[in-house]
Order: C-alpha cells, then structure tokens, then sequence
C-alpha cells in the first residue's frame, strides 16, 4: 500500500484540483456570473449560499452509512498523508505541469476560501471528499476546472522514489440523483509494468457544495455511484 499510496494522493489531486482556484475555470465562472447578472430582481429572489464548515462536513462523512460503509474522517497532515506529500513534491511528472495541479489541490484544504473534508471507508475500499464554497459560482468553477485537468493531465507519468508509475485518465458520463451536474473519471495506474489500481471517481456539484466518491480498490463500479448519490442527499438535507 506504502507504494501505491502517491498514486492515489494524484488520483485525489487531480479529481479535487478545482478546489485550488483554478484560474481559467474560475474567471470563466466570474465573466459568466457578471452577464448573468443584469436583472437585480433575479439576484435578490436567488437564495444565498450557506457555506459549511469543518465540523459540519465531518459529522456529515462520519455520520453517513453509503451501502453499509461507513467513512472516517483522515488528516493530510498526518504521517501516511505527509508521506504522500513529501513523495509527491519529490517526484518527476510528465507532462511536468501536471505536478503543479495536483499539488495546487492537494494543498488546496488549506486555502481560506474553502472547507475540505476527506474520509476513508472502514474497509478501505472508497474514498470521499466534500468541499463546501462560498457560492454556486465557485463550485460549478471547480467541477469546470476538475473536467479540464482530466483532459490536460489524461496521460501521466511520474518518477517517485525509483518507482515509475503511468497513470491514464478518462471523462465517463456519470449520473448522481438530486446533483446538479456531475462527472466522471476513470483512471488506470500502472506501476512496474503492472496495473496496480483501476478506479473510477464520480464528482457531484450540489450548489455550492461538492461531494466526490472514488474507489481505492478494485470493487464493483455501482459502488462508487451509490456512495456519490448517498453523500449527495446526506449534503442536501445537512442545508
């Protein structure tokens, strides 16, 4: 697991880059938000957005069972995730930009106008991330942001600790009940000649909330989009 731990912190920097900011996605969203705009009436009738904290989003990951899992809550800065780091930040990518995006967002938790949550199921077989924004702006800019990286960064390869690994990565259509856009993201890690992680990631944008569920293990496919869909409606009802 030890060696196949950077793969997955990419697999989490690439499927949650949005959160960083991305500045195309985000301008893109301001031009839009700003022509949007010109009715004042609209803007007043729209409800504003209540932005969740920490401790709101960890009672919702913890408290939530998605198909009999239940999820716990994982520090980044603990030993397994500075590991992670530290293997990343040392590592050579292909294309190099890549490296910069998946930092940028696995750093992302840190930055002020943000709350990140990540959790790891009890068997160790999913993962989930949720992100609370300011606005709907911000989270669709991340959903954009997360789909363009997807393509920029579809074929990878990385150079870490004497390990090489090559990760592929694909859009799928994906579809979350109650979400108000979704993607999906397959992706393929090979390591020493072998495949080592097949997973798919589903991200949903729940207004200015964002809810992403990946498999870290090989497990039936449906799983992913039950846990999407369950973390979904728990996000809903936590507004």
């Amino acid at each position: 697991m030890k060696r196949i731990l950077p793969a997955i912190a990419l697999i989490a920097g690439l499927t949650l880059v949005g959160c960083s900011g991305g500045q195309d996605g985000a301008d893109e969203s301001q031009d839009g938000g700003s022509q949007d705009s010109g009715t004042a009436g609209q803007t007043e009738e729209a409800p504003q957005a209540t932005q969740l904290d920490e401790a709101q989003l960890t009672k919702i990951l913890e408290s939530t069972d998605a198909d009999g899992l239940s999820f716990k809550a994982i520090d980044t800065g603990s030993a397994s995730g500075s590991e992670a780091l530290k293997a990343l930040e040392q590592a050579e990518y292909e294309p190099s930009e890549c490296k910069d995006l998946s930092m940028a967002a696995l750093n992302a938790s840190q930055a002020s106008d943000n709350t990140t949550v990540t959790g790891i199921s009890s068997d160790n077989t999913m993962s989930v991330g949720l992100v609370s924004l300011a606005d709907d702006d911000a989270a669709a800019s991340q959903v954009k942001t997360s789909s363009a990286v997807t393509e920029r960064c579809s074929d990878v390869s990385i150079n870490s600790q004497g390990i090489e690994m090559k990760m592929k990565f694909e859009s799928f259509d994906a579809t979350v009940a109650g979400a108000d856009e979704t993607l999906g993201v397959k992706a393929t890690i090979d390591a020493g000649g072998q495949t080592v992680l097949n997973t798919n990631s589903i991200t949903a944008r729940v207004g200015n909330n964002v809810v992403t569920a990946a498999n870290v293990a090989d497990i039936d496919e449906s799983t992913v989009a039950t846990t999407a869909e369950t973390f979904v409606d728990a996000v809903k009802n936590a507004g």
